[in-house]
C-alpha cells in the first residue's frame, strides 16, 4: 500500500508539475506575442511619422515654391496695370483726339 501511495504522490506531482511547465509556456508564449504585437505597432508607428514627416516637407517646399510664384505673379500684375492704366489714358487722348477730328470734318463739310 505504501508503494501505491508513492506511486500516487510520484504521479501526482508529476501531473502538478506538467500542468505547472504547460501554464509557465502558455503564459511566456502570451506575453511572446503580446511583445511581438507591440513591436510590430511601433514600427508601425514609426513608419507613419516618417511618411508624415516626409509629406509635410514635401508640403512647405510646394507651399514655398507657390509664394514665389504668387509674388512673381503680383509683381507682373502690378506691371500689367501700369500697362493698362497707360493703354486707358492713350485710348481717351485718341478719343478726344478724334473727336476734334470729326468736329472739324464736320465744320469743314458745312463751309463747303
Amino acid at each position: 500500500m505504501e508503494y501505491v501511495n508513492l506511486a500516487g504522490i510520484v504521479l501526482g506531482s508529476t501531473v502538478i508539475t506538467e500542468a505547472l511547465k504547460y501554464f509557465l509556456q502558455y503564459r511566456t508564449q502570451k506575453k511572446l506575442k503580446h511583445a511581438q504585437i507591440e513591436n510590430l505597432n511601433v514600427q508601425a508607428n514609426d513608419v507613419v511619422i516618417s511618411n508624415l514627416l516626409k509629406w509635410s516637407e514635401k508640403m512647405e517646399q510646394r507651399i514655398d515654391e507657390l509664394e514665389k510664384d504668387n509674388l512673381a505673379m503680383k509683381k507682373d500684375n502690378r506691371e500689367m496695370k501700369v500697362i493698362i492704366t497707360k493703354q486707358r489714358e492713350r485710348i481717351n487722348d485718341l478719343e478726344v483726339y478724334t473727336e476734334k477730328l470729326e468736329y472739324k470734318l464736320k465744320k469743314h463739310q458745312e463751309k463747303k
